[in-house]
């Protein structure tokens, strides 16, 4: 059936309230504009974005801070340089969904896609379909950019406005960007950052990500990269920085077979060093870690915190030929960016309570003369001193059962 085609003084279909030659009537025609077919998909992709802007502007402008901090949760800086921000606008018309899982470009598409040409509804729908992924070059042919997807292994053919000179024979840079399907070839949809890879940059991206899809084992990659691409924006904003994310991954094997025999095999690691027994755990600090990862063995279960990659590798490795057919449970991760499973929170609460109490233990407090509870407890008086504290931590905590729960670790820490 042919579409019905709207008249020039018409209301526009795209709920605007302005007339049809006023709106999205300035759109018909644009692909015979240009004859080269990345300036015809280019002229296509930023008049639809100026068309969702139009359309979604009230919403956006509520939803713009909140899902602003979503988006660079995991960067360095709290704030988006303004030169990124298409990477996030992108992201907000393209990637996030509602609470019927349906994008801003997919709701407009639905209701307008009837009265759009062509061109350009092959175009919003390459669009709603992009991800975000990180891309590495591997030659030139003519004005066509020859890429490997570096996290997804497929190469891609990328048009381009004008041939690059590259040399392939040097490290190249890694490409961050948002690639769009046309009929005629594939662009990005607007900017692209680049990455020096010349420090292990993509080494550290790849990791990561390998991480996270194992955290995430029932989603393919690429959904993840469109459900999720606030985390690879971070981690590629993190290796530009070489600034390594603190994940706080907990994981727990419930109810490991024979715990005297598995507390024997952990004191006798090289790798792990006995730190202190509270509470029922027999807590092992791991040796040379640059960041905090400790193992903990209880009578009902086996957990580990840490806060760096390679520490969470070591300790699968050193630990992989105690259980049989058991393995770790996630309690928790940066990256899942939720709490833990209601199961696991008695488990989440005693890592918790460590945790705190060794920040307390290195912290100097005003009440101990600027100086830690580690340094005053040696001195003499200093365990009555540091009891005397909590004491009144607790006369404030007005009858709180976690904080007092806390604070009763803490004394049995300094005992």
């Amino acid at each position: 059936m042919k579409k019905s085609k709207l008249g020039r003084n018409e209301p526009c279909s795209c709920g605007s309230g302005k007339k049809y030659k006023n709106c999205c009537l300035a759109l018909e025609g644009t692909v015979e504009r240009n004859e080269k077919p990345f300036d015809r998909y280019s002229q296509l992709i930023a008049s639809i974005k100026v068309k969702l802007d139009q359309q979604y502007e009230a919403q956006i402008r509520k939803l713009r801070r909140s899902f602003q901090d979503r988006f660079i949760r995991l960067c360095t800086t709290p704030q988006l340089p303004r030169e990124q921000e298409s990477f996030f606008s992108d992201w907000l018309w393209f990637d996030v969904t509602d609470s019927e899982g349906e994008t801003f470009s997919h709701e407009y598409l639905h209701k307008n896609g009837p009265f759009m040409e062509e061109p350009l509804r092959d175009c919003l729908t390459a669009l709603d379909k992009s991800y975000l992924s990180v891309y590495e070059p591997v030659g030139m042919e003519g004005d066509t950019l020859r890429v490997k997807d570096f996290l997804l292994g497929c190469e891609e053919h990328i048009l381009l406005k004008e041939p690059l000179d590259i040399d392939t024979d040097n490290q190249l840079p890694l490409l961050l960007g948002r690639l769009v399907s046309l009929p005629l070839g594939k662009v990005f949809s607007g900017m692209v950052l680049l990455l020096p890879n010349d420090d292990g940059q993509g080494s550290f991206i790849s990791k990561h990500i390998n991480y996270w899809k194992n955290l995430k084992e029932e989603e393919a990659l690429v959904d993840l990269l469109k459900n999720q691409g606030e985390t690879l924006f971070g981690l590629f904003d993190r290796a530009s920085h070489k600034s390594v994310p603190a994940l706080n991954d907990i994981r727990v094997v419930r109810q490991p077979e024979n715990i005297s025999a598995l507390a024997s095999a952990l004191d006798q690691m090289p790798s792990l060093r006995l730190a202190h027994e509270t509470g029922g755990i027999r807590w092992y600090d791991l040796c040379d870690s640059q960041g905090k990862a400790r193992i903990g063995l209880s009578s009902e279960y086996l957990v580990s915190y840490t806060d760096l990659l390679d520490d969470i590798l070591r300790i699968e490795t050193c630990t992989k030929d105690l259980f049989s057919e058991q393995s770790w449970e996630i309690v928790h991760s940066l990256f899942l960016f939720q709490p833990p499973p209601p199961e696991l929170n008695h488990i989440w609460y005693s890592v918790l309570k460590d945790q705190e109490t060794e920040r307390w233990l290195h912290t100097v407090h005003r009440e101990l003369d600027d100086k830690t509870p580690l340094e005053v407890k040696e001195e003499k008086n200093g365990r009555e001193r540091i009891f005397s504290m909590l004491d009144s931590f607790a006369s404030q905590a007005n009858g709180n059962e976690y904080s007092n729960d806390l604070l009763d670790y803490m004394r049995q820490r300094i005992q």
